[in-house]
């Protein structure tokens, strides 16, 4: 199941999060502030909508990444 940057909404798995990417990477993507691919970049740009419904969701739902995914695999992204 996938997760989505909540600033340019490129698609997580879950297990790359916990496995590939470092712990301050993890956590700016959970806080909202981007993903290893955006990170420095500036996204003037208007963000898509898994973007913005992903971090909705990470707002709502804290640490809950499982409940996170499972949530937008119903939203249908």
């Amino acid at each position: 199941m996938d997760i989505f940057c909540p600033r340019c909404g490129e698609p997580w798995d879950i297990a790359s999060l916990c496995e590939d990417m470092s712990k301050e990477d993890a956590q700016d993507l959970r806080r909202g502030k981007g993903c290893p691919c955006c990170a420095g970049h500036d996204l003037t740009e208007e963000r898509p909508f898994r973007a913005e419904a992903s971090g909705v969701l990470m707002d709502i739902l804290g640490d809950d990444l499982d409940g996170v995914a499972s949530m937008l695999e119903d939203f249908g992204f």
